[in-house]
């Protein structure tokens, strides 16, 4: 039982004053004994691994990690999972419902965050956690069988989660994941379009819908209900990232585009994704869109002179030395000393039948390391 006025709080959020703020309203209400405080997802979590806390107000919106993320983390924590948590936040929207669902949230505060708002959301949620309905005690039931490798026993409790509470879509999709766990998808799917018609909002439901046809290399189904749900809740943007990955790997680079630029699209570091995304795509072929990916961020970093040499490779993969040369020449500009991007010149040069500019070059590599055997081999190409 928590004891809302001896309970320890954790209060995270990136503002001081909005801190100082929530522990002022706490202490007139009377709530609270010890508190804690973080200004990200990350610091909290370290706190919540070291500290006992018995409640944490979040706030949505943060750098390094947000709340979202945080809250994620805490539900996958076998030791944290069922602590209560109140998410703050300054919008009203699809997008923040739809996370708090997925997120398993208890209840989430709208700022302003006034004395008799904070005080009736405390109440609400330790008076949920302090007597659980009869569907939160099977599903609880039903993880903690799950964590024994129990699966069977996870199902049965959570049809009677299902059966305590018929008008919510939660157990609904509890079940179907189980389900699907036990390798049944055919009856996972029936109950996942179950949950996801009660609640159109179910991110979860889409999410595994999706997984579920994606398993079938029914691609085109996967993509409408990955994009559902992403569109739902579109800051879930690894959600976005590891289906078009997915689609890398089968070779459907087109698809796997659109999926990619979504992501771009909703991300807060679009350089740091772009170059991620850019990597990836070169190590599975899709050079065509790893080359776009890499000039995007030369565009706005011009000194990223490293990603001159990747591009230039890339050209030369999809065969087409003269672009290979234009970028790899660049490469080599700022970097004159550098072997293997001179090699690479040389081949391209050759390739396009110049060979006595690529003679120059190789000449070059040669006063450098005049046993370069490589070099000396492609010399005799030009000879």
């Amino acid at each position: 039982m928590i004891d809302s006025s001896t309970m320890s709080v954790l209060i995270v959020d990136d503002a001081e004053g909005m801190r100082k703020s929530i522990r002022g309203m706490l202490m007139v209400l009377r709530m609270g004994k010890a508190f804690h405080f973080a200004e990200d997802g990350k610091d909290g979590l370290n706190i919540l691994r070291k500290e006992p806390v018995d409640l944490a107000i979040i706030d949505w919106n943060m750098p390094v990690m947000n709340g979202v993320e945080m809250l994620g983390n805490i539900r996958e924590d076998r030791a944290l999972r069922d602590m209560p948590i109140i998410m703050v936040t300054a919008e009203a929207n699809q997008e923040i419902v739809a996370e708090a669902a997925e997120s398993d949230i208890d209840a989430y505060l709208l700022k302003p965050i006034t004395i008799q708002t904070l005080s009736d959301k405390i109440s609400y949620v330790l008076e949920k956690a302090n007597n659980p309905t009869p569907m939160i005690a099977h599903l609880k039931n039903a993880r903690n069988l799950e964590d024994k490798g129990n699966i069977d026993g996870a199902i049965e409790e959570a049809k009677k989660a299902v059966y305590a509470d018929r008008n919510s879509s939660r157990p609904i999709r509890e079940l179907a994941y189980y389900l699907y766990k036990k390798g049944n998808t055919n009856e996972a799917k029936k109950w996942f379009i179950h949950a996801a018609e009660m609640n159109k909002l179910d991110v979860f439901a889409f999410h595994y819908l999706g997984q579920i046809y994606l398993e079938r290399n029914q691609i085109n189904k996967a993509a409408e209900f990955f994009n559902k749900a992403m569109d739902i809740s579109p800051r879930h943007i690894s959600r976005a990232i590891d289906f078009g990955k997915i689609l890398v790997k089968k070779g459907m680079f087109q698809k796997a585009q659109g999926v990619f630029n979504k992501a771009l699209s909703l991300t807060n570091d679009p350089l740091t994704l772009h170059e991620d995304l850019a990597r990836y795509c070169l190590e599975n072929e899709a050079y065509h869109y790893a080359i776009d990916l890499m000039k995007f961020v030369i565009e706005q970093v011009p000194k990223r002179h490293d990603l001159l040499y990747r591009i230039g490779i890339a050209y030369e993969k999809i065969n087409d030395p003269q672009e290979a040369v234009k970028y790899l020449l660049k490469a080599s500009a700022n970097d004159p000393n550098n072997i293997d991007i001179k090699i690479h010149i040389a081949k391209n040069l050759i390739e396009q039948r110049q060979v006595l500019r690529a003679e120059q070059v190789i000449r070059a590599i040669l006063s450098i390391d005049p046993y370069h055997s490589e070099a000396r081999s492609l010399l005799i190409k030009c000879l």
